[in-house]
């Protein structure tokens, strides 16, 4: 059996241009904006992240040394377990969040229903009021629940395909050749 890749080839003119993005050049015709790493990540973003990643880095003969390829995997695997653990902190601290959001918001919603029940008892009211106030009340009351709802459910989705992602990149196999 063969193992699938999802291979890329990033041409940098200095190895600095990994995590950095590159000085723009009016006077050059440039296409690379963004950093390399940054660029990687864009190319995984629509991916289904079932393969495993292959990179190639091209860079000026004159950048290369002895110990390059060592010296790039390990600051890429620093760089992703950094941003791993960020994502990891920012998963809880949005778990957290959510949680608080949800007790206030079945709180409000428990007054509110509190509020509709009692409006829904007075009599003397004319029946438009008593409507508005009545539903006005249990829709503010169910309205106040979609925020922890969207945070529980939904807000946690796209960090955690970014920490796949870095968890993709930290462990991918990269090879570095020359280019002119």
């Amino acid at each position: 059996m063969t193992d699938s890749y999802y291979d890329f080839t990033l041409k940098l003119d200095d190895i600095k241009h990994l995590f950095r993005e590159p000085e723009f050049d009016l006077f050059r015709s440039q296409t690379d904006s963004c950093s390399g790493i940054e660029r990687l990540v864009n190319e995984l973003k629509p991916t289904s992240l079932t393969n495993k990643v292959r990179t190639t880095i091209s860079l000026p003969e004159h950048q290369l040394s002895e110990n390059l390829k060592k010296s790039v995997v390990d600051a890429l695997q620093r760089y992703c377990n950094n941003k791993i653990e960020k994502i990891s902190n920012d998963l809880i601290s949005l778990r957290g969040q959510g949680i608080r959001a949800l007790r206030r918001g079945l709180l409000f919603l428990a007054l509110c229903l509190i509020v509709s029940t009692f409006f829904d008892r007075i009599e003397y009211l004319p029946i438009l009021v008593h409507r508005f106030l009545n539903e006005g009340f249990l829709i503010a009351g169910w309205v106040s629940l979609w925020y922890p709802i969207e945070l529980l459910l939904y807000e946690w989705s796209p960090l955690r395909r970014k920490k796949q992602i870095y968890e993709m990149i930290k462990d991918m196999e990269v090879k570095i050749i020359t280019h002119s």
